[in-house]
């Protein structure tokens, strides 16, 4: 038997069944990742793509099992800060219209499925007022009035003596009216850095006040965004990765809740050294790999073929990617453990560097090959896999 002979006999041998037609019901087929996420406070979650209804599922069923069977509290997502305030005051309270909270959110989140998601935590935390499920966003590259206005709400009691200097120095930087028509004014803006400027300063005058720290978390946000949007292209995903990171375990440390971390493959493996984009970098499933250790679980949603955001046909991955054998053994949808000591031929595929499918929006099927994530190998940048062999077109929000 050949060396890929081996690998897809073991695919086969191994390979655990789970369902994804649904998000509800029974959880039994799930069980297989129990002891992997037992010892886990975050469990990264990163799809190949975030325009796949089945990947939804499945991210959805997940977290329905690491929030009933282990005691997960968390669901980070790789949204802007503000908007997972928002987001989080729903599950929690019940407040605002979960639909248009989505609308306004970043454009692969406005989806049925990923309501579905947020309506079920909503569900879960009306039983349990006393233990909720909480939203967290990880991103800050459209940081809202609300997180000025939370900083000056925050220093008026605290430090009155600071509270004009807060206010001139915001008074140029806080959006008003459309966030996204404010996001492209200050890309267009020639003079970035004194606006930059008057953000790190308010970030000075609030850093050492006493509270919990939100107004201090609120004011690096508003840093992060102006520094976010005057970078070079090259320094963008480095600086976004790192911050992330930095993001998700301030929240851990914070609230000390465990963590399911719902993001693309390219950000959440654990990547040491990756390469999408302009530039390489250490991802933030990596950073987190390198602060938490075996804290961290690295889980990948893969995917064969099939067609994704709103019907774009994509072919089964080139025979040369890491993934690409996935496809070729196993039920229609699969879990598989990639820890452990394995029969050589499925260690050499571990262990043999290759690069993984990574299908953003702008995918197109003629350049098929291009769509992918080198730098590290398979058995390197995930834990387990949670495999698809045919996906079809998320359902955008209507």
């Amino acid at each position: 038997m050949n060396g890929e002979n081996a690998v897809t006999s073991w695919i086969a041998e191994e390979a655990r069944p789970v369902a994804a037609a649904s998000a509800d019901g029974p959880l039994g087929d799930l069980e297989p990742l129990r002891d992997a996420a037992r010892g886990a406070r975050v469990v990264g979650l990163g799809a190949a793509t975030r325009g796949a209804r089945e990947l939804f599922v499945l991210q959805h069923r997940v977290l329905r099992f690491l929030v009933e069977e282990l005691g997960f509290r968390t669901l980070a997502l790789e949204e802007d800060w503000t908007s997972g305030l928002r987001l989080d005051a729903y599950v929690r309270t019940g407040e605002g219209d979960p639909r248009a909270l989505l609308s306004d959110a970043w454009l692969p989140w406005r989806t049925e499925e990923v309501l579905d998601a947020l309506l079920w935590i909503r569900r879960f935390n009306e039983h349990h007022p006393g233990d909720p499920v909480r939203v967290f966003g990880m991103n800050f590259t459209t940081i809202r009035a609300s997180a000025y206005d939370l900083v000056i709400e925050h220093v008026r009691p605290a430090a009155p003596g600071r509270l004009d200097e807060i206010r001139r120095l915001y008074a140029p930087l806080r959006p008003d009216g459309d966030i996204d028509e404010h996001v492209g004014r200050f890309r267009r803006e020639p003079a970035k850095q004194p606006l930059t400027d008057r953000a790190e300063q308010a970030y000075a005058l609030v850093e050492d006040l006493p509270g919990d720290g939100l107004a201090v978390h609120a004011a690096r946000a508003v840093v992060d965004f102006h520094r976010f949007h005057g970078l070079p292209p090259e320094e963008i995903i480095p600086f976004s990765e790192r911050r992330m990171a930095a993001n998700l375990l301030w929240w851990h440390d914070r609230t000390r809740s465990k963590v399911a971390y719902w993001g693309g493959i390219a950000h959440a493996a654990n990547g040491e050294h990756v390469a999408s984009g302009p530039s390489a970098r250490t991802n933030t499933g990596g950073l987190l790999r390198k602060e938490l250790g075996d804290g961290y679980l690295a889980v990948g949603l893969t995917f064969d073929h099939g067609a994704v955001h709103g019907g774009v046909r994509v072919p089964p991955p080139p025979a040369a990617f890491g993934d690409a054998v996935l496809g070729q053994a196993g039920p229609p949808h699969y879990l598989l453990d990639l820890r452990g000591p394995h029969p050589a031929p499925v260690a050499a595929w571990l262990d043999a560097p290759a690069p993984i499918r990574v299908i953003g929006p702008g995918y197109r099927p003629e350049d098929d090959a291009d769509h992918r994530m080198p730098g590290s190998t398979p058995g390197a940048l995930l834990d387990l896999v949670i495999h698809s062999q045919r996906v079809t077109p998320a359902r955008p929000l209507r």
